[in-house]
């Protein structure tokens, strides 16, 4: 929903690749201030324990999947050539571009669907005449945001599913390139909105959509290059786009997606680099107070864990796929960097409560736009107040329900998982870890209560559970589950190891069978 001559955020997803879009000078104005102290301070601004409980995250997955799926809905279409795409919107006819394509792809990939029949799709994004993935068909231009999101999302792609293919990697590797030789012609400064590939000019429609945070999503971007081909250079690019990313002595975030990334990249270069600030960047993403994360109680419902739209979106406003996109770059973070555990937990599981403010069945029909719609797609926008109701869930840009957003609801239906205790959730550290082709499966469970609480954590055979913050393996005997005791307010983070692995420490880090389960081992 928008009002009439109130400029949108999402109007840039439909101009056309042809758009004429006229480039300004100047730089952007003082950027908010961050948020004081460590992502510890979490604490300080988000409750222990959500008011809700979480939502069923894998029931949610099937709903959506299961409706855009569904050729009656006209949600999935095909072009001329055979190629496939997505209505970003449940009431869209057009093309909803790679920003929605992408995380509907990797979300099936998530889900062990096969995906041999639909990745071929993806082309229709890459152009070979610029050499990177963009957002639009056929395009020649991208806001800043988009680029990184999407280059970020179809390297997950590739890495997860494509790896073999050297043709899609020959893609990641030329996309790569192409990044880093525009961040040199642009002398790393994205204070922008986007970048033309035809015209090979940055251009700005209006000050207030400048970008500087996608040097975040740069480092990102060039350190998966690295950790993909081995390139020392793309290493050097990392480590410079995350070196400016954070020197910005106040909180440069136009966009969650950058930032989110920006907060993996730190913490996997932190591995390399011990001197790297990880807390820093998990500051500017939950920067509280809308700055982009929202605290506190619109109406009488909590929206604590929910994100902003852009940084110059007026105040008291989130979206569901803003909200929803940050799990997939933060939970890895953990398996880097074990002491934020109960921080990113404790924010990830009021995310997984107040999500439901975006979700039809579970608010009241006079506090959203279009109650008649499926509750499988959830709303594009939250407003504080809008009509005199609040919070009412609506849409943006004559849309309602969002297709690009509800797409991570698939991976949050294998990220977020239930146990015996409502509010203790599974968390996956390692599904959406792109970084690190081999893993085991690793979990993060938080303990939102004032007393501490035992789940039992069933043990698959053949394997030995490991406590990463513990820097130990648990000693079961042969027990086929381990009771697992996690104090108040605490957390526990178990990896599953296949047992009789051969272990080697190296360089302080614990590895198994050539597979890192833990990059910080105290030093004896």
């Amino acid at each position: 929903m928008q009002e009439t001559g109130t400029a949108t955020r999402r109007e840039m997803m439909l101009l056309t690749a042809s758009a004429a879009v006229l480039a300004t000078s100047g730089r952007a104005g003082a950027m908010p201030a961050a948020a004081h102290g460590g992502p510890g301070g979490i604490a300080e601004v988000l409750p222990a324990m959500p008011g809700e409980l979480p939502l069923n995250w894998a029931d949610r997955a099937d709903a959506f999947d299961r409706f855009i799926m569904n050729p009656a809905n006209k949600l999935f279409r095909s072009r001329a050539d055979g190629s496939r795409y997505f209505a970003s919107a449940l009431e869209g006819t057009g093309d909803g571009g790679l920003t929605t394509f992408a995380p509907i792809v990797l979300g099936k990939i998530l889900r062990g669907e096969p995906m041999d029949w639909l990745t071929p799709s993806l082309a229709a994004y890459y152009g070979d005449a610029h050499g990177i993935f963009l957002d639009g068909h056929e395009a020649d231009s991208c806001e800043y945001w988009y680029l990184m999101n999407v280059n970020a999302l179809a390297a997950g792609i590739i890495r997860s599913h494509l790896a073999h293919d050297p043709a899609w990697t020959g893609r990641l590797r030329t996309s790569a390139d192409r990044l880093i030789a525009l961040a040199h012609q642009i002398d790393y400064d994205f204070n922008d909105q986007g970048y033309r590939f035809d015209t090979r000019r940055a251009w700005t429609k209006q000050d207030i959509y400048r970008q500087p945070d996608a040097v975040g999503g740069y480092a990102y971007l060039c350190l998966l290059a690295y950790e993909s081909f081995g390139n020392a250079n793309y290493l050097s690019e990392a480590r410079e786009g995350l070196r400016r990313y954070l020197s910005f002595p106040r909180n440069p975030w136009y966009e969650v997606p950058s930032g989110a990334m920006a907060c993996l990249a730190a913490a996997r270069l932190s591995v390399l680099d011990p001197g790297v600030d990880v807390a820093k960047a998990l500051r500017f993403v939950l920067d509280p107070g809308g700055r982009p994360l929202q605290t506190g109680t619109w109406g009488r419902s909590r929206v604590d864990g929910l994100m902003a739209g852009f940084r110059t979106e007026p105040p008291g406003e989130a979206y569901s796929m803003e909200s929803l996109m940050t799990a997939g770059y933060l939970l890895p973070v953990v398996r880097y960097r074990p002491e934020f555990a109960s921080a990113i937990g404790r924010y990830l599981l009021s995310a997984a409560a107040n999500m439901r403010l975006f979700y039809s069945d579970c608010i009241p029909a006079e506090n959203q736009s279009r109650p008649e719609l499926t509750s499988a797609v959830p709303y594009e926008r939250l407003s504080r107040t809008l009509g005199g109701k609040s919070p009412f869930a609506a849409g943006d840009y004559g849309s309602h329900r969002s297709i690009y957003g509800g797409a991570y609801a698939l991976w949050w239906g294998e990220l977020v998982r239930p146990t015996e205790e409502p509010f203790i959730l599974k968390l996956d550290l390692a599904r959406t870890d792109f970084f690190e082709p081999k893993k085991y499966p690793t979990f993060l469970y938080y303990n939102p209560h004032a007393d501490a609480r035992s789940l039992t954590v069933p043990t698959p055979d053949g394997v030995r559970l490991y406590d990463l913050a513990a820097h130990r393996f648990l000693e079961l005997h042969g027990a086929s589950a381990a009771q697992l005791a996690i104090p108040p307010m605490r957390s526990r983070i178990i990896v599953q190891v296949p047992d009789g692995t051969c272990r080697t420490v190296r360089r302080g880090r614990l590895v198994c069978n050539d597979v890192t389960v833990d990059y910080a081992l105290p030093n004896e």
